[in-house]
């Protein structure tokens, strides 16, 4: 009978990886302890909770081809990595209920969220810590487990809930086996769990500088105000195309009739972040050279996550520390032509085209709406190239370009700091090693073709970058943003805008978030409609390159199917002259299809598990 208990553990959707931690933890390899030994030490202890802390998924892994992160970056068409082949049945629509991508994250949440819940129930046996202590612990498990399952909500839907105890070993089959609870189920428990670990008084209110990356106060109401965010939204609420997805015994699990009431709670979430972050001092990162706000430096500053001097941590809420990836490395160009062999790297990860432009002009307006913007079609001409050497408006002393060096086109003249602090382009100067030269991305150039490791698109990503680059010192392990500062802000704007249009908030927190880009504020007096489309656009252009949320955001919306109607493009990367580099080609034509706003529960655990119902169209 033990033996059947344990097979349907491994194979019911819910209850993934519970055996292990039932049976022991492992906080050193080879070592295993029981629970009551391993709740008896502090140290066994506090190694177990740093595991539970380990599921938080990792943000720079989307580029890496060994890992299940990097679909958050190609299913968003922000870019990809030229060598990861793993999510081409994504990209190309293929992707089934029987991809082993279907279980992986569900798997891994409910294994932490099972360890969350042996920690809570059993942390209080280890008596060599302060009841202050373990409080506190208890909290940070509680607000993990809240993490987790709001994770799950976001990528597969309403999911089970498990409860507040693991399902132990002598469970009976009926125990076992669990349905799917309702999306309003699954917000308000996710929601009170938040809330618990925030009434509990254990936690603290800003973890800091110390204990960055743990559940603290800050991090609870952010993730609070952004599940109802979530539950505001398009994909949550109101989604008709859900409206057949129902228990076995006719329960409904999306609410079918549009609830505009939930943007307030999403409102009246964000407001009280909001007052209590002020009181914190939590603050946007902002970058003053001669007194001056340097917008370009205080972009790269709030997008490296922190640098040594800790420029950004005001703005970080909470991150995945030690992010396991040498993100650095991947968007690094190989340097293959360098006698110092220490200068290199994996140079593939790229970005696309279509990303590219969604970066605005300098006069804060998008190249559609900006006269000035140099538009051609096909090989651009002599007159579509600029000349000359390109500094930042804002700090003379910084070289964007020099055009008398290397062809550029006058598209990357006259751009927003965004843009020059996130994308990477042919003949723009590399500011990130000593070598003070520009890139060569043409075939046969430093940085391109034959080389296997040139990105496909001609663009590579200057996010996140260290301006130093020397291996083993420019790539150390580095948090990875989960949540900051300017997310709140814009979803703020969002929350209001959908309930309370023309709130003079929204244009304050917009103002914010462009002014320490160096843009002027939005024509003010915007319809609904168009600010709607103002905040859209911002948080493409802000959240470029963190993590996908732009794939987030185009699902929540259910904007997807129209985003990727538009087919990635880049430069004509086999050219070897720039008459034949500049010509914009077609990349790929990837496919989002009306299954894939959600996941699909993956088959096994449905063949498993008799009750558990699949999402529609899967």
């Amino acid at each position: 009978m033990k033996n059947r208990i344990k097979q349907y553990l491994l194979a019911a959707s819910m209850c993934v990886g519970l055996t292990a931690c039932s049976d022991f933890f492992e906080p050193i390899p080879g070592v295993q302890f029981g629970l009551d030994e391993t709740f008896a030490s502090k140290q066994r202890t506090e190694e177990y909770l740093n595991n539970v802390y380990s599921y938080v998924r990792e943000v720079t892994d989307a580029i890496h081809p060994n890992t299940y992160g990097g679909i958050f970056t190609e299913a968003s068409l922000d870019g990809a990595n030229r060598w990861n082949k793993t999510y081409a049945e994504w990209t190309n629509g293929s992707f089934n209920s029987a991809s082993a991508q279907a279980s992986e994250y569900f798997s891994k949440y409910y294994q932490a969220i099972a360890k969350a819940s042996t920690f809570i129930q059993n942390v209080d046996k280890c008596t060599e810590a302060a009841a202050s202590t373990r409080g506190k612990w208890k909290s940070e498990a509680r607000a993990l487990r809240a993490y987790y399952y709001f994770e799950l909500l976001r990528l597969y839907g309403p999911i089970p809930l498990i409860g507040e105890d693991p399902i132990p070993l002598d469970a009976s089959l009926e125990e076992l086996i669990k349905e799917r609870n309702s999306v309003d189920e699954c917000v308000n428990f996710i929601a009170t769990e938040l809330q618990s670990a925030i009434d509990s008084g254990d936690l603290l209110q800003r973890a800091g500088k110390a204990n960055l990356g743990r559940m603290d106060v800050a991090t609870c109401m952010a993730l609070k105000a952004k599940l109802y965010l979530y539950w505001a939204s398009p994909l949550f609420n109101g989604n008709t195309d859900q409206a057949s997805v129902k228990n076995k015994d006719g329960k409904q699990l999306f609410p079918q009739t549009e609830d505009n009431s939930k943007w307030t709670q999403a409102r009246d979430a964000y407001e009280r972040f909001m007052t209590f972050a002020t009181g914190q001092g939590y603050k946007l990162t902002e970058v003053y050279t001669n007194g001056k706000l340097d917008p370009y430096a205080s972009c790269r500053a709030a997008g490296e996550f922190f640098t040594t001097t800790w420029e950004a941590v005001d703005e970080l809420i909470f991150v995945k520390l030690r992010d396991l990836y040498d993100y650095t490395y991947w968007v690094c160009p190989k340097f293959t032509d360098f006698q110092d062999t220490d200068v290199t790297g994996g140079g593939g990860y790229y970005t696309t085209q279509e990303t590219v432009d969604l970066f605005f002009t300098k006069d804060g307006l998008t190249i559609e709406e900006d006269p000035g913007y140099d538009k051609f079609e096909g090989i651009p001409g002599a007159n579509n190239f600029t000349s000359g050497r390109y500094y930042d408006p804002n700090n003379p002393s910084r070289l964007y370009f020099d055009a008398d060096k290397s062809k550029v086109l006058k598209q990357w003249k006259d751009r927003e700091p965004r843009f020059y602090a996130n994308i990477r382009f042919h003949g723009e100067y590399c500011s990130f090693d000593d070598t003070k030269r520009t890139h060569n991305f043409l075939n046969e150039g430093k940085d391109g073709k034959p080389s296997h490791d040139s990105p496909i698109a001609g663009y590579q990503i200057n996010k996140a970058l260290t301006p130093s680059t020397r291996h083993g010192v420019a790539y150390p392990y580095k948090p990875g943003i989960i949540v900051r500062l300017a997310e709140k802000y814009l979803s703020y704007a969002e929350a209001l805008n959908e309930y309370d249009p023309g709130n003079a908030d929204i244009e304050k927190y917009m103002k914010l978030i462009r002014e320490r880009a160096g843009l002027p504020a939005l024509q003010s007096g915007l319809s609904q409609d168009a600010m709607r489309d103002a905040i859209h656009h911002e948080r493409r252009v802000e959240f470029a390159f963190e993590g996908g949320m732009r794939y987030m955001d185009i699902r929540r919306w259910k904007e997807a199917e129209k985003v990727f109607e538009t087919p990635i493009s880049g430069m004509n990367t086999d050219g070897k002259t720039n008459t034949e580099y500049f010509k914009r080609t077609e990349i790929q034509k990837r496919v989002f299809l009306k299954k894939m706003y959600l996941w699909p529960i993956y088959q096994n655990y449905l063949d498993n598990n008799e009750k558990l119902v699949q999402n529609k169209y899967w």
